[in-house]
């Protein structure tokens, strides 16, 4: 059987069912959440995770700079530690494959940019490793500190739990699709669109007080699309979840892209992916909670008794991006 008929998700599934470990007691959360949590020292936690860009699975190098490879390498992975709750980053180690006729300049000014990256999100750079590669590629694995108490994971959605995004929805598909087709006029009009795919922005602190609070029962960060996170929550926690996304759920730049291309923007919110928003569930009493504390997040759905996902006013197939 090759990869392609085995499938992301179902070489996921196996590693998640092979990679247990009962006998390490430090190990809190293993595979299968955004996260890695070790516990270090008592009353804290160590929290860890790992993503990459790859030239032409993640970016085309024809349209990429050494800074906008290096904003995004940080917030993908800092998107992980958001979707833990209360998480502090700390440090991080970064490697890179690099062809030999990659101008040396290019990665001298990643280097300059991916610093800055870490100033402004207040941690270290400890290391990394360099290798050549017939394609670019730049990845990261990054390590925080919390208490067990504001770790939020993707296990915990009920029944009755309300289901909230924060953050863009389809915002990077639709950058990436201008980028892709080069057309200046959309790359002037929608420019914001070409910003989300480069610069997700971060929910760190939007993370920390969901988790401080105790607001969510279980969440996630949106990199593959409303959908595929939908499926998620549902398979992890047994039940249905019941997408209703009204328009309001998508900003009036995605609604206008959408419509010029005759395109539902359900389409991209639901198959979008690179978004890194959060998406989390919320009982019914802290719902209002939940709006008056962080009043950008939209309500997008409800956990019902049941399983799978349904799509309310959208009929169209979810396609997140498969790896393999």
């Amino acid at each position: 059987m090759k990869l392609s008929q085995k499938g992301e998700a179902g070489i996921l599934a196996h590693i998640e069912k092979y990679f247990r470990f009962p006998g390490d007691k430090r190990l809190i959360l293993g595979p299968g959440d955004d996260c890695a949590v070790l516990r270090t020292t008592p009353g804290k936690e160590l929290v860890i995770t790992t993503d990459e860009l790859v030239e032409n699975t993640h970016f085309l190098r024809r349209f990429s700079t050494p800074e906008a490879l290096a904003r995004k390498l940080m917030r993908v992975n800092l998107s992980d530690l958001a979707s833990m709750g209360r998480v502090r980053p700390v440090s991080c180690l970064i490697g890179a494959g690099l062809p030999k006729d990659l101008p040396a300049d290019f990665i001298l000014r990643f280097i300059k940019a991916i610093k800055k990256e870490a100033l402004k999100f207040g941690l270290s750079i400890a290391g990394g490793n360099l290798t050549g590669a017939r394609e670019m590629h730049f990845y990261m694995t990054v390590w925080g500190e919390a208490e067990g108490k504001n770790i939020v994971t993707r296990y915990g959605a009920r029944p009755g739990d309300t289901l909230f995004s924060l953050g863009p929805l389809g915002e990077a598909k639709a950058g990436l699709e201008i980028l892709k087709s080069g057309l200046a006029a959309d790359k002037k009009r929608f420019k914001k669109l070409v910003r989300s795919f480069w610069e997700p922005q971060s929910f760190l602190k939007e993370g920390a007080l969901i988790g401080a609070r105790g607001l969510a029962s279980a969440m996630l960060d949106n990199s593959d699309g409303l959908g595929r996170s939908a499926r998620i929550l549902s398979e992890l926690s047994r039940c249905r979840v019941r997408l209703r996304a009204g328009p309001e759920a998508v900003s009036p730049i995605l609604a206008a892209y959408a419509a010029a291309k005759g395109r539902s923007w359900r389409e991209y919110a639901f198959s979008g992916g690179e978004d890194y928003g959060l998406v989390f569930t919320v009982k019914p009493a802290k719902a209002a909670l939940v709006k008056k504390l962080l009043p950008a997040a939209m309500s997008v759905g409800r956990i019902e008794r049941g399983a799978g996902v349904v799509m309310e006013g959208y009929e169209g197939k979810v396609q997140s991006f498969n790896h393999f």
